[in-house]
């Protein structure tokens, strides 16, 4: 149930933000330091090996289940990854006997471009040549299906949709700068256009009918009919709505808070999702952690579902030429941090 979305500011810069919603488990993620020059392995099953690498940028990512995989992630160019789900949608290439070497599972391509790409157009060369497939193994290991498509963004503010559907690569620019879940992007667009009336202004005026005076209630009348559910095609077309609307800021960092306030539309509070029972527990969705990427200043916040006071990392002042991957939690204590004001207040 995740929601991303890419913003410019009036001088250029991208913001880039998405939501991490699941239902199935508590992820445990963390927030990982993959230094330049790691070594990298794809497993294609239990018994096979794909591609080998060694990742030419260092990247800050935040992972998920206690695997070494990116759920999301920035690189030191600034180049952002977010993977989201697409169930029923995705399906990836087949393994082929003497093309392992150019082969990787699909858990393993958020850090393969976070690691070797610094832009988009790059990357849609590179990835015709590349064959996505799927390990059962790592569904296995992390305990739910892993049907998973990309939103890939760079210091321009270029952006695309990477999907495999049906065997296929679909590469997808992204010029509408949103993605949600299922169905794929192509679908999302052309249910984009029932809405095509949605806008800023209000509804000026109003309409009588056998003597009857029908005017908008109060203001927002613009946005009558603006889907308000949690379901993915009714979050994209909410969270276009949201980025195609918003007063112009002029750069970045005043833009932060902006992008913030819209994605705290898309919070899923524990138990307004319920997907049923598994194993005796209930399958609750909720909004588990939250990210922001400056992209032109490289700069990754984040908040979690546990405490939503805003952290950031800044990638210009990381040393990525260490030896060692690092990991820290993204909740040094799953608490809200609550700033107390009372004493502020004088005895009269």
């Amino acid at each position: 149930m995740c929601t991303s979305f890419v913003i410019k500011a009036q001088d250029g810069s991208p913001l880039y933000g998405r939501t991490m919603e699941w239902g199935g488990f508590d992820l445990h993620s963390e927030l990982v330091l993959v230094p330049r020059g790691t070594s990298f392995t794809s497993a294609l099953s239990a018994t096979t090996q794909g591609m080998t690498w060694k990742n030419r940028f260092g990247f800050v990512a935040i992972n998920a289940a206690n695997l070494p995989v990116a759920a999301d992630g920035m690189n030191e160019t600034g180049l952002t990854v977010g993977v989201l789900y697409l169930p029923g949608f995705a399906q990836y290439q087949e393994m082929v006997e003497g093309e392992e070497t150019t082969s990787l599972n699909n858990t393993d391509l958020a850090a393969y471009l976070l690691g070797q790409f610094d832009n988009v157009q790059d990357i849609k060369v590179a990835l015709p040549n590349l064959r996505v497939v799927h390990n059962d193994d790592i569904v296995k290991a992390f305990g739910a299906p892993v049907p998973i498509h990309w939103i890939v963004t760079d210091e321009s503010g270029e952006s695309i949709v990477v999907e495999y559907i049906d065997g296929e690569l679909h590469l997808h620019d992204n010029k509408i700068g949103v993605m949600t879940n299922a169905p794929g992007y192509d679908w999302h667009l052309l249910n984009l256009r029932n809405y095509a009336n949605l806008q800023a202004q209000d509804i000026t005026g109003s309409r009588e009918i056998n003597g009857v005076n029908l005017a908008p209630f109060g203001v927002g009348s613009g946005m009558l009919g603006l889907p308000g559910d949690i379901t993915p095609p009714s979050r994209f077309v909410r969270a276009a709505a949201y980025v195609h609307t918003l007063l112009p800021f002029p750069d970045a960092e005043s833009g932060i808070p902006e992008v913030a306030r819209v994605l705290h539309n898309f919070d899923i509070p524990l138990g307004l999702v319920r997907e049923g029972m598994h194993k005796g527990k209930l399958m609750a969705g909720q909004t588990q952690w939250t990210v922001i990427g400056d992209i032109r200043n490289r700069c990754y916040y984040y908040w979690t579902e546990h405490n939503r006071r805003m952290r950031v990392v800044d990638l210009s002042k990381l040393d990525f030429g260490g030896s060692k991957v690092q990991a820290i939690p993204l909740d040094k204590a799953r608490r809200e941090d609550i700033e107390d004001l009372t004493q502020e207040f004088s005895a009269a």
